[in-house]
């Protein structure tokens, strides 16, 4: 009988076993590392996503800093500006314009009756020059009532009455001298 020769060698049902199991362990190890090195992959690609945007961010600011700093001497002259607007509307809504003034006298020379205002003039100095004319004392006595309890007198100080004449035929004639305030404002 011929004997046949074997060359394989039988491989036991246990040593198969562990061949299979050292392949599923080297398949689930090496399938762990990639798995690990994708993270690894992710966590760098994230952290370089971070930076550019960090940087692009930077420059963003940098570049808003930049027109903020080029609009700062602007900004300080319009709120300087705004400042001082603010305080010429202040004075002169305290401020009483000529024009006020020369209509309240006309004003109150009409209510005095037989007034007629001649000559109206506001001096630099502060002082208005009223002449007028009168039919009678009595309208030029009415007028200085007038003039005094009209509210005028917180416009103007010193009502005095300049001169007052009379020509036969002729009404009187008369001026008076008002101390117009300082500026033309209103004392508080």
């Amino acid at each position: 009988m011929a004997q046949g020769i074997n060359l394989l060698p039988e491989i036991t049902e246990t040593q198969s076993r562990t061949e299979v199991y050292k392949k599923k362990v080297n398949v689930v190890a090496i399938s762990a590392l990639l798995a690990v090195a994708i993270i690894f992959v992710g966590l760098f690609a994230y952290q370089l996503f971070l930076q550019t945007s960090r940087s692009r961010v930077e420059n963003e600011a940098k570049e808003l800093q930049d027109q903020i700093l080029s609009q700062q001497t602007k900004e300080i002259s319009q709120r300087t500006l705004v400042d001082k607007i603010g305080e010429i509307d202040k004075l002169l809504g305290e401020a009483v314009p000529t024009a006020s003034a020369v209509a309240n006298i006309t004003r109150v020379a009409k209510k005095s009756g037989n007034v007629s205002v001649v000559k109206l003039v506001v001096k630099d100095d502060g002082d208005v020059i009223f002449s007028g004319r009168a039919k009678t004392t009595t309208s030029i006595q009415k007028l200085f009532q007038n003039l005094i309890g009209s509210g005028l007198l917180a416009t103007f100080g010193d009502v005095s009455l300049e001169s007052l004449s009379k020509e036969e035929g002729e009404p009187y004639t008369f001026t008076i001298n008002m101390d117009f305030k300082p500026r033309g404002l209103r004392t508080q």
